[in-house]
C-alpha cells in the first residue's frame, strides 16, 4: 500500500510579490477597461486621437504585462497545476501518455515558461504596428480636452515615483531590479510623449499624431525583442530542476541612463554572454571614454559644414540669412551660416524649357527601329487634320450658321519656349512669387488664347500667318507674366498646328452623304405621291363609270318592268279570270318544266294494286348517288 502523497502547499510570497501580483491585477483591469474602450471606437470609427491613444496604451500594457508575467515566474509565484488541485493523488499515479515524452516535455516548457510572453508580447506587436500603419487624418473638430493630458500628467508623476523608488538603493539579493527599473522609465517616456501630444494636439493635431507613433515604436521595439527572447528560449528548452530565464529582458530599456555607455554596455553584455572581459584592454577603455566627445565633435563639424554649398554651373543660388534672401550666388562654392541660420535655394541659370499647352502629353512609344529616308513617313509626323494626336487642344471659336451667332470646336497645338529670366530680380520672383511655374504659365497661356480665339472663325485661323498669330501670343502672354512678377522670359511660341477636329472629315462626308441621301428620299417620295395621286383618279373615274352603267341597266330593267306591268293589268281588266287561270298555268310550266314529277292515280282499285320501280330512281336508294332529274 502507497503511503499518501503530502498535500500542496502554495509557495510562500514575498512583499515583492505581492506588489507584482497587485501590479499584475491592475494590469489586467487596466487592459479591460482599454479593451473595451478601444471596441467602441473601432465601432463608431472615431477619425480622432483617441483610437491612436488606446493602441499605444494597450501596446504599452501588454508589455508590462508580459514583463510582470516573467517577474512572477522567475520569483516562483505560480499557481498550481489544476490536476494537482483538483485531485492531489494524481501525481502517483501513473498516467497515460499520448505523446513521446521529449515532445510532452516540450509543450509543458512552452506552457510554463514561455506561453504568455508569447501571447502578449505578440498582441503588444500587432497594436504598435496596426497605430503605426494607420494613415487616417486626424479631425482638429476632436481634440482631447485639457482633462485627459491632465490625467496623463499624473501618471507621468506617478510613474516618476516608482521610478525613483526603484532606482532610489540597491535591494540585495534582487537580481532583476535594473530590469525593474528600465521598464519603468521606458513607461515614463511613452507617458511623457503621450502627455505632449495632448497638449500639443490643440495647436497641430497632425503633429500630435506623429507624436503618438513616435511613441508607439517603445513598446514596438520592446515587444519584438520579448518576442525574440521567448522564441530563442522555445529552441532550447532548459530542463525542469533549473531556474527559469527572465525572458523580458531589452537591450532597449538597458539605455536608459546616464551618461550614455552604449560601448560599456556591449563590452559588459559580451562578458556576460561568452566570458572574455574586453574592457580590461586599454584601446577599448579609451574608446568608451572618448566616444562620446568624438562623436559630439564629428556631429559639431558636420554641422558647421552644412555651410559650405556647391552650386553647380547650371543654376544659380538664392542665399537666405535667417529666412531672409540676401543675395543671388553664381556658380561654385560658397560659405554661409550653418543649417537652419543659413541656407543657399537653388534656382535655374538659362535652362530653357519646352510647354505643352494641353494636358496629354506625347505618348512614349516603344523603341523601334529608325525610318529610312526612303521609306514613308512614321506615323508621329503626319500633320493631317483628319488624324487624331495627342497633344492637341480643343479650343471654342466663334462661327456664324445661317446668318446666326454660334461657336465650333477646334483643334490646337501651341507650345511655349521659355526659361527663368537671367536678372537676380527674375530669379527671386521666379523663387518666391510662384509656386508653380509650368501651371501658371499654362493658365495665362489659355486665357490668351480664349481671348484670341473668341472672335476669330475657323476659315480665318486657318488663313492667318501662323508667324503673326505667334508672335501676338507671344506678346500678350509676355505681358500678363510680367504683370504678375513671375521672373519667366517667354523666348516664342511654336503653333504646331491649327485644324477642326479630327473626327470633323468623317462628319463632313456623313453631312455630304445625308444630304445626298435626302434629295434622292424627296425625289422617291414626290413620284411615288404622283403614282398613288394618278391610280387614285383612274380609280374614281372607273368606279364613276361602272356606277353610271350599273345605275342605267337599273333603270332599263325597271322600265320594262313597268312597261309589262302595265300591259298585264290592262289584259287582266279586259279578260277577266282567264287572264289569271293562263298566266297562272304558264307560271306553273315554267317551273315544273325541269322539275321530275311521278304522278301516282289513286283512283286504280282491284287486286292490281299500283307497284313502284324504284331501281328507276337511284336517288332514293342510294344517298351518295348524283342526283338526277327523270321525267318518266
Amino acid at each position: 500500500m502507497t503511503p499518501p502523497s503530502p498535500p500542496v502547499v502554495p509557495p510562500k510570497v514575498t512583499p515583492r510579490g505581492q506588489r507584482l501580483l497587485i501590479t499584475q491585477a491592475c494590469l489586467f483591469g487596466i487592459l479591460v477597461i482599454f479593451g473595451m474602450a478601444y471596441a467602441l471606437l473601432e465601432l463608431f470609427s472615431s477619425p480622432g486621437l483617441g483610437l491612436s491613444v488606446t493602441r499605444l496604451l494597450l501596446s504599452a500594457s501588454f508589455v508590462a504585462l508580459a514583463f510582470v508575467e516573467n517577474s512572477l515566474r522567475c520569483e516562483g509565484i505560480q499557481s498550481p497545476e489544476p490536476e494537482l488541485i483538483a485531485d492531489p493523488g494524481a501525481q502517483s499515479r501513473p498516467r497515460r501518455q499520448l505523446l513521446p515524452p521529449n515532445v510532452q516535455a516540450w509543450l509543458n516548457y512552452f506552457h510554463q515558461h514561455v506561453a504568455t510572453t508569447v501571447i502578449t508580447a505578440g498582441l503588444a506587436l500587432a497594436f504598435a504596428i496596426s497605430n503605426l500603419a494607420d494613415t487616417t487624418p486626424v479631425d482638429p473638430s476632436n481634440v482631447p480636452s485639457l482633462t485627459v493630458s491632465a490625467v496623463f500628467i499624473l501618471l507621468c508623476f506617478a510613474l516618476l515615483l516608482i521610478e525613483r523608488m526603484l532606482s532610489f538603493k540597491v535591494v540585495r539579493g534582487w537580481q532583476y531590479q535594473q530590469e525593474h527599473i528600465g521598464l519603468a522609465r521606458a513607461l515614463l517616456s511613452i507617458f511623457i510623449l503621450l502627455s505632449l501630444a495632448l497638449l500639443g494636439a490643440m495647436l497641430s493635431p497632425a503633429l500630435a499624431l506623429w507624436t503618438v507613433k513616435l511613441a508607439t515604436l517603445i513598446p514596438l521595439l520592446m515587444a519584438f525583442e520579448y518576442l525574440l527572447r521567448a522564441l530563442g528560449a522555445l529552441a532550447h528548452p532548459l530542463p525542469a530542476e533549473s531556474e527559469p530565464r527572465f525572458l523580458t529582458r531589452s537591450l532597449l530599456t538597458a539605455l536608459y541612463q546616464w551618461p550614455l555607455r552604449p560601448l560599456v554596455f556591449l563590452l559588459s553584455a559580451f562578458h556576460q554572454r561568452f566570458g572574455i572581459d574586453l574592457r580590461q584592454i586599454q584601446a577599448f577603455r579609451l574608446m568608451a571614454k572618448k566616444l562620446l566627445p568624438v562623436t559630439c565633435g564629428i556631429a559639431a563639424l558636420g554641422w558647421l559644414l552644412s555651410g559650405l554649398t556647391e552650386i553647380t554651373l547650371h543654376q544659380r543660388g538664392v542665399y537666405e540669412r535667417f529666412g531672409r534672401p540676401t543675395a543671388i550666388l553664381q556658380p561654385g562654392l560658397h560659405a554661409g551660416l550653418p543649417w537652419p541660420f543659413g541656407r543657399i535655394i537653388a534656382v535655374e541659370n538659362g535652362t530653357v524649357h519646352e510647354l505643352q499647352l494641353s494636358d496629354n502629353t506625347q505618348v512614349s512609344q516603344a523603341e523601334t527601329p529608325p525610318d529610312s529616308a526612303e521609306g514613308p513617313a512614321p506615323q508621329s509626323s503626319w500633320r493631317l487634320w483628319d488624324n487624331d494626336h495627342a497633344t492637341d487642344q480643343s479650343q471654342v471659336i466663334a462661327s456664324a450658321a445661317m446668318d446666326s451667332q454660334n461657336f465650333q470646336m477646334v483643334n490646337t497645338d501651341i507650345r511655349l519656349i521659355w526659361r527663368v529670366g537671367l536678372t537676380d530680380k527674375d530669379a527671386l520672383n521666379s523663387q518666391y512669387q510662384t509656386q508653380d511655374l509650368p501651371g501658371l504659365i499654362r493658365s495665362v497661356a489659355r486665357q490668351v488664347l480664349m481671348t484670341q480665339f473668341a472672335s476669330k472663325q475657323l476659315d480665318e485661323l486657318l488663313d492667318e500667318q501662323r508667324a503673326t498669330l505667334a508672335t501676338t501670343l507671344s506678346q500678350q502672354i509676355q505681358q500678363r507674366l510680367t504683370a504678375l512678377n513671375t521672373g519667366v522670359e517667354l523666348l516664342f511660341t511654336r503653333i504646331e498646328a491649327i485644324h477642326p477636329p479630327a473626327g470633323a472629315a468623317d462628319a463632313y462626308h456623313g453631312v455630304q452623304a445625308a444630304q445626298i441621301a435626302g434629295n434622292a428620299l424627296i425625289a422617291r417620295e414626290k413620284g411615288y405621291a404622283a403614282t398613288v395621286a394618278s391610280e387614285a383618279q383612274r380609280n374614281a373615274q372607273t368606279g364613276m363609270h361602272s356606277a353610271q352603267a350599273t345605275a342605267a341597266e337599273n333603270l332599263s330593267r325597271a322600265q320594262a318592268a313597268a312597261t309589262n306591268f302595265a300591259a298585264e293589268e290592262q289584259a287582266w281588266h279586259l279578260a277577266g279570270d282567264a287572264f289569271i287561270t293562263e298566266r297562272r298555268y304558264q307560271i306553273l310550266s315554267q317551273t315544273l318544266a325541269h322539275t321530275p314529277l311521278l304522278i301516282l292515280d289513286a283512283h286504280l282499285q282491284g287486286a292490281n294494286q299500283p307497284v313502284l320501280d324504284l331501281r328507276q330512281f337511284p336517288a332514293l336508294t342510294d344517298s351518295t348517288a348524283p342526283q338526277k332529274a327523270s321525267t318518266k
